[in-house]
């Protein structure tokens, strides 16, 4: 069976801190927020979500990486890094392209990449 990513749910213990991390320090754009502490994020294909969840303790989000394509992966990641990202795979080539990865405030791997030209 053929499927699509629709999107994906990343559950936090501190939903103000995880929010700020996506919109001040990555940029991304809120689509939509519902009662509960959830919101969604804009990140371009497949939707990205945020959900707080209290039932959960950390570690959350531990070896699970979430990659993103951006149209200038270096100017992103000084961007990001400006913005106090803290980087958990600095910018190198893969045979796929340019990529880096961050560490979201729950341990989540969040990767970056720009296809080769």
């Amino acid at each position: 069976m053929k499927t699509t990513l629709s999107f994906v749910t990343l559950h936090t213990t501190d939903y103000p801190a995880a929010l700020a991390f996506f919109t001040d320090i990555l940029g991304f754009e809120q689509t939509e927020t519902r009662p509960g502490a959830t919101a969604f994020v804009a990140a371009g294909g497949a939707g990205l979500a945020l959900r707080a969840h209290g039932g959960l303790t950390p570690p959350l989000g531990v070896g699970v990486t979430v990659y993103f394509t951006v149209p200038d992966v270096q100017a992103f990641h000084d961007e990001v890094v400006a913005r106090g990202a803290v980087i958990s795979e600095p910018l190198h080539d893969m045979p796929f392209g340019r990529t880096f990865t961050v560490q979201a405030p729950d341990g989540q791997g969040l990767g970056f990449w720009q296809e080769p030209a």
